[in-house]
């Protein structure tokens, strides 16, 4: 009877095999490229040309508010209302404006950066997009005060 000889791994006194080791500095490499890609997104022009715009017609509409002496005690802010009763509502309100110009602003840089580098289209549609959103509030929000 022959004896069956014992495979034996062969050993190099490696702790961690050459495969690990390569994933482990490839999540390091990607974490890195997206931390630059990160960095690309304040080098982005369109994204400054939008802070810099819409803060901008911020400035504007709080300006247009504080300049103003005399607010009538109720404004048509709401005009998709058919019963005009319903439009006018006290002028405190007008502030209500701004401040939604503010708040999209500041959702769209948030996701802006978050998804910057997976989906840069889409980061630059959704900034062109509230760009215009912008430029038609403060639009009619000049129509409002420009009646009165």
């Amino acid at each position: 009877m022959e004896k069956k000889k014992k495979e034996k791994q062969l050993e190099f006194g490696l702790k961690n095999t050459p495969k690990n080791v390569y994933f482990k500095y490839k999540e390091q490499y990607e974490i890195w490229l997206a931390g630059l890609e990160t960095k690309k997104y304040v080098k982005d022009p369109l994204t400054w040309f939008t802070i810099i715009m819409s803060s901008t017609l911020i400035g504007t509409q709080i300006y247009l508010i504080e300049k103003q002496i005399q607010i009538p005690s109720k404004l048509p802010i709401f005009n998709y209302f058919l019963n005009p009763s319903k439009r006018l509502i006290p002028n405190e309100y007008i502030y209500s404006i701004p401040i939604s110009c503010f708040v999209l602003l500041t959702i769209t840089i948030i996701l802006t950066n978050r998804y910057y580098h997976r989906e840069r289209d889409l980061s630059r549609i959704l900034s062109i997009v509230t760009l215009l959103a912008n430029i038609s509030i403060c639009v009619v929000f000049i129509k409002l005060f420009l009646i009165f």
